[in-house]
């Protein structure tokens, strides 16, 4: 059988789809595994045994990739947009297996019911019903791998001392990224090395932080690879509601997501942690917040520093 795991959306997302990958390895063993994914995966997903499809979502490319994952018996998908329904519709894949809050979820001939309230590890397997592979038999904790080779180098690359926290206060959407001067402060009441982690675009904000603490400053200097071995030796990180939570956890390390406008009940808290939530009227907002609907933003420092430092101090 030759079956299809179709997730192109975020970093994070990604991550809690390797749950799907390990219980069809673990219940399907002779099954040949393929993902599409945007083109990241060939990094994150390094170890695995499975058929990689990078993806950019172009117009040619959508039309391409029908002919590629053709072949495929089943396909699963966790993600819910329109253009993902339309292309595997016109892959013509017999069996198409997708979540009934799917846009054009009717393109899908099996349509499983997507609820909020439950982790979203727990949601995706949900998509494996229909292949008969029921919950006593599923593999709930994700998995990514980094190598021993890794770790040295990047230890070595950026003199990296022997325990450190990982701060990531950095979000591609702003509402989730709690403010500069409680990350400031977390990073000045806990004892001990932080390394900083962001990407390129983060850079800015990142000196912010730098300037008034030490920590030591890796946004945007790290591949992913780099990265994800960073995590792998880290002590604790502290994130906001983004993927280096679901890296840290793939890689057996503890997290703490600070919350502001999103929320848990969304699915997406860490499995290996703990989280903080604002107590706002108006909070959760969405699952990706473009923008605040009072207008207030208060979501944004509702969560005090010191409690994130009672938080991380229970870690140690």
């Amino acid at each position: 059988m030759r079956i299809l795991i179709w997730q192109t959306a975020y970093l994070g997302d990604v991550i809690l789809t390797t749950p799907l990958i390990r219980t069809l390895r673990e219940n399907i063993p002779d099954a040949k595994i393929s993902f599409v994914g945007r083109p990241f995966i060939m990094e994150l997903l390094k170890g695995y045994d499975v058929n990689l499809f990078p993806f950019n979502k172009g117009y040619l490319e959508s039309l391409y990739i029908t002919e590629k994952i053709a072949s495929h018996n089943v396909v699963l998908s966790p993600h819910i947009s329109a253009r993902s329904a339309f292309i595997l519709f016109f892959s013509r894949i017999p069996m198409r297996v997708g979540f009934d809050r799917s846009e054009l979820s009717w393109l899908y001939t099996h349509k499983v019911k997507h609820s909020w309230n439950k982790h979203e590890v727990e949601r995706n397997l949900e998509l494996l019903k229909p292949l008969g592979i029921k919950e006593g038999r599923w593999v709930r904790e994700t998995k990514l791998f980094v190598f021993d080779q890794e770790v040295k180098a990047v230890s070595e690359k950026f003199s990296l001392p022997k325990e450190y926290i990982v701060l990531a206060p950095f979000s591609n959407f702003p509402l989730k990224e709690w403010y500069t001067d409680g990350w400031i402060e977390v990073a000045r009441s806990l004892k001990g090395y932080k390394v900083l982690i962001g990407t390129e675009k983060d850079t800015q904000k990142a000196l912010e932080i730098e300037k008034k603490v030490k920590v030591i400053n890796l946004t945007g200097k790290t591949s992913l690879r780099d990265l994800m071995a960073i995590l792998s030796r880290a002590k604790l990180i502290i994130s906001a509601d983004s993927s280096p939570v679901h890296i840290a956890n793939a890689l057996g390390v503890p997290a703490i997501s600070v919350y502001t406008s999103t929320s848990p009940v969304y699915g997406f808290y860490p499995r290996i942690g703990t989280f903080l939530l604002p107590e706002t009227s108006c909070s959760p907002c969405s699952p990706n917040p473009k923008k605040c609907r009072t207008g207030s933003y208060a979501c944004l420092r509702a969560v005090k520093p010191e409690e994130v430092v009672e938080k991380a101090l229970n870690f140690f």
